[in-house]
């Protein structure tokens, strides 16, 4: 009986077409410039310094309303909001525009571009958010099953009517936000959240994993072998790179592979199906997140199975072209390794980080900086507004944006960041080697090339060694430090506010980018910060007109010019 609802031709080499997408003028969108993707917005470049909201916020707009005016203060440029399907379709056929309408009101009155979540069919491998008309009817909207026929209560990958339904009921919000929004504010769309199934698979599609393998995957296999994610590589190597066959023939029974394939497969052209329709009325930036495999060696289903991880990124590519990417959310310790897992510009995949822990500011800066990221967002931003060194630091990033915007498509940009016990990183810019010193407990920073001789370097508790790299071997010259300038960026342009020299400048050999110090103050609705350019220890905290200010630390702003002695 199950089987009569399944989606058949699922699994096979064809994607739901649904005609041509529905665009407006300066509607945001993804371009390539050289080799790197950037997000434009009413035809700019523009990347989200962004925070996202506790699930629950945006679900009642008095919570919202508040909640976006803590986000604000925390200095960001987006927030990301969801909206989920038991409100939207509360009754099936019938849609409620009232909370989306207001998101998109509240958060432009606070001068906020939108990233909105669709919690429908999954949100971290569950069903929690699809309607109750859908909970009620096991029958008509199957639940995952496991090997022994349980019921996992969580909607099946392959369910028809699941897919119809949810697909529909996101075209009828991407159909509101088109006629809603026009001024885009909602510059991405996020599709699901966290799927996949914490099952090793779902045994609903067992049939189809004896069926061949898509040939559009074996196809993408063949035509990309020389970048293919290891696992996805390596697996069908040892099946001796089969151009057709089942999924256990062309990946091997002895490991979690085939079925964990499988699974993303089905997941993907689900999600993919979702987003066409979507897209049909509103084509704008569309994208998938992921729980990570929090260990090596941790099986599928232990984390949820068929969710967009790196390791299947390809699946994710071959079967779903409708996602414009795939993101992660990052809770790990390992943050400069997974950013350059899912940053890959040779697979289309810019990198976008939905939610990170918000422990640490620098990771935006590398994120941004080292990975040309459109956007990051620490999760629960609105319970952070306390954090006024996070703010400061939020509000330097804004102020370099115009410069980062200016350079990030052009390879002149790295960033750095302190992790874990390491003292020091290197890394080339032009024609230089740059060794970048961590002299503290919070290291990060951003630099840009804005001449063959000239850096705009923006971090805390940096300091900077330049060495020529010598590939012609002859010994040309000696890179010194000639000028390091402290500033900051007014109105788009620098602005010098003292030079370093002497005892500030470290000496011609190095550059030090020791930061900014705030005062700032909180009150209920009130923040407040401004710059404390003297440091006098002792007065980390200070009482002005009945309110206290506390001293925290930020990013500064240098320019550096580097000049070459001659040899001897």
């Amino acid at each position: 009986m199950r089987k009569a609802i399944l989606l058949l031709f699922f699994l096979l080499d064809i994607h739901f077409v649904f005609g041509q997408p529905v665009r407006t003028p300066g509607q945001p969108e993804l371009v390539k410039k050289n080799g790197y993707t950037q997000l434009l917005v009413d035809g700019k470049p523009f990347v989200a310094i962004a925070g996202e909201l506790h699930n629950s916020t945006s679900s009642g707009l008095a919570y919202f309303s508040q909640a976006v005016k803590y986000a604000r203060s925390l200095n960001i440029n987006t927030v990301i909001a969801s909206v989920s399907w038991e409100q939207f379709e509360p009754q099936e056929g019938k849609f409620d525009y009232f909370l989306v309408d207001n998101i998109i009101e509240k958060a432009r009155a606070e001068n906020l571009k939108l990233v909105l979540i669709w919690f429908a069919s999954w949100k971290n491998g569950e069903s929690a958010y699809v309607p109750t008309w859908v909970k009620a009817d096991a029958k008509r909207f199957v639940w995952v099953k496991t090997r022994t026929g349980a019921d996992v209560h969580t909607v099946s990958p392959f369910c028809r009517a699941a897919m119809e339904a949810d697909a529909n009921a996101f075209s009828r919000l991407m159909r509101r936000i088109r006629e809603k929004d026009i001024q885009h504010n909602v510059i991405m769309m996020q599709v699901e959240n966290e799927s996949g199934a914490f099952s090793e698979m779902d045994y609903n599609g067992e049939a189809l994993y004896k069926d061949a393998v898509p040939a559009g995957l074996i196809r993408y296999m063949r035509e990309n072998e020389n970048m293919l994610e290891p696992a996805l590589h390596d697996a069908w190597v040892r099946g001796g790179r089969k151009m057709e066959g089942n999924w256990a023939a062309v990946f091997g029974e002895d490991n979690y592979d085939a079925q964990n394939f499988f699974m993303s497969w089905q997941y993907a052209t689900y999600i993919n199906t979702v987003c066409a329709a979507g897209k049909k009325e509103y084509d704008i930036p569309m994208y998938v997140n992921c729980w990570l495999v929090q260990h090596p060696g941790e099986k599928p289903g232990e984390y949820p199975n068929g969710g967009p991880v790196s390791r299947v990124m390809d699946i994710y590519k071959a079967a779903a072209p409708k996602i414009d990417f795939c993101s992660p959310d990052i809770y790990l310790k390992n943050f400069r390794e997974i950013c350059r897992m899912y940053y890959r510009p040779e697979k289309n995949n810019p990198l976008f980080i939905p939610e990170c822990e918000g422990d640490n500011p620098g990771k935006a800066y590398y994120a941004i900086g080292e990975c040309r990221a459109i956007g990051f967002a620490p999760f629960g931003i609105e319970s952070m507004a306390a954090d006024r060194g996070y703010a400061q630091s939020f509000a330097v990033l804004g102020e370099m944006m115009p410069l980062i915007q200016q350079y990030q498509g052009a390879g002149k940009i790295r960033g750095v960041l302190k992790e874990g016990a390491k003292d020091k990183d290197s890394l080339s810019m032009g024609k230089y080697e740059i060794e970048v010193g961590y002299k503290g407990r919070d290291c990060y920073g951003i630099i840009v090339q804005t001449g063959e001789n000239e850096f705009v370097v923006c971090g805390i508790n940096l300091q900077l060694k330049f060495r020529i790299r010598d590939e012609s071997g002859d010994g040309s010259g000696v890179a010194l430090v000639g000028q390091v300038l402290e500033g900051a960026m007014r109105h788009d342009k620098w602005e010098t506010i003292r030079l370093l020299n002497g005892d500030e400048s470290g000496s011609d050999y190095t550059a030090d980018i020791p930061g900014r110090h705030y005062y700032a103050a909180i009150g209920k609705d009130k923040f407040s910060a401004e710059p404390a350019w003297v440091y006098v220890p002792g007065l980390e905290q200070v009482t002005e007109g009945g309110m206290t200010k506390h001293l925290v630390e930020a990013p500064g702003i240098y320019k550096v010019s580097v000049v070459i002695a001659a040899a001897k």
